[in-house]
């Protein structure tokens, strides 16, 4: 004979009861609200804010073999390290494989 153990009350939900809403906090609004606008402005990029290192995040998110990754702790940091880092890729990408070859004296 298999006997069940009586559901013991846990947490907050109780049997019967409704269950207890559980509170919701958003941190840091301005912050997240300056992470947004370069993301306007560079649709190419993701550009969040962490809550506990208080650093700026962006991250590209056009296709690369490596995409870079930038920290700052402003937001024109974080614009000026992303202007910096298209106009890498853009001169990686459009650089020659090889240097031209030089066929006599100038």
């Amino acid at each position: 004979m298999i006997r069940r153990r009586p559901s013991l009350p846990r947490g907050r939900h109780r049997d019967g009861q409704a269950a207890a809403p559980a509170p919701h906090y958003t941190w840091d609004h301005e912050a997240r609200a300056e992470a947004a606008t370069p993301e306007i402005t560079w649709p190419g990029w993701s550009v969040l804010h962490g809550t506990g290192s208080w650093f700026f995040h962006a991250i590209a998110t056009w296709p690369t073999p490596e995409p870079p990754l930038i920290c700052d702790r402003t937001v024109e940091g974080i614009k000026g390290q992303m202007r910096e880092a298209e106009m890498t890729a853009l001169l990686q990408r459009w650089a020659p494989a090889f240097p031209p070859a030089v066929t006599g004296r100038f």
